[in-house]
């Protein structure tokens, strides 16, 4: 298993500096580093030459539905260029109302994943486990999608606050999740209160236990808020450690 970095953590140092910021980011000692939107503004070939002078991996490329619906969208050169596992997307909607909408252009997306030779994978937050007809909202959007192409990348805070164990919704799907999310929180509905790894109320070491179980390639840290991201990434990197 592969340890990697949410780069969202530090996006005020990417912002002010974002060479010299993946710079340090790399001194910290993750396997690599995944990107949210946020590509620095450099060309996809330069970027993966910087990953590789670095000696960091590409553990997911994260972005904005509008461009994964565009099949000729330079997302899909950082996809492949970068070498990541996936491309990665989201919603943030009423469920109840919306999620027919959202298998329909998931299916869109994964078709444009598949021409590109990759899988798109949804990131969740937690209003996608409002139910419908009993069932949760993205449980039903998946099955409207074909297996072999839509996959999950699991943010196993967010599914606790929906309601659901996380280690549970891994090993359900397992086979179709190539990256985790690992965040960890104080206070359930609060996102100021996410922590470091192993400072919260989230079962991480089951989470972990279920991700390597379903055959994931990476676990990712992420944390939303941090006095001191650099500290943070250094505190849950340790803990990491010990789930070997």
């Amino acid at each position: 298993m592969k340890f990697g970095v949410q780069l969202y953590n530090f996006r005020d140092a990417l912002e002010k500096d974002f060479r010299g910021a993946l710079r340090e980011i790399a001194k910290l000692g993750f396997d690599g580093v995944e990107f949210a939107i946020n590509f620095g503004n450099i060309e996809p070939e330069e970027l993966a030459a910087l990953l590789k002078e670095l000696k960091l991996e590409c553990a997911g490329t994260m972005f904005f539905k509008d461009a994964l619906l565009d099949r000729e969208n330079i997302a899909y050169q950082y996809n492949k260029l970068l070498d990541s596992p996936s491309v990665s997307f989201g919603d943030f909607c009423d469920f109840t109302v919306e999620w027919e909408n959202i298998a329909a252009y998931s299916r869109t997306i994964c078709d444009n994943a598949a021409f590109h030779g990759t899988v798109a994978a949804y990131h969740n937050h937690w209003l996608e486990f409002e139910k419908v007809d009993g069932v949760p909202a993205l449980c039903k959007i998946a099955e409207k999608n074909d297996p072999d192409k839509f996959f999950f990348e699991p943010d196993v805070c967010w599914i606790n606050r929906g309601g659901y164990d996380p280690a549970e919704f891994i090993r359900r799907y397992a086979g179709r999740i190539r990256q985790v999310h690992l965040k960890d929180i104080k206070v359930p509905d609060v996102v100021k209160e996410t922590t470091e790894l192993g400072n919260g109320i989230i079962d991480i070491k089951g989470a972990y236990a279920a991700a390597v179980e379903a055959g994931a390639k990476w676990v990712i840290y992420e944390q939303d808020e941090s006095a001191d991201p650099f500290v943070s990434a250094e505190k849950s990197l340790k803990y990491l450690n010990t789930l070997r």
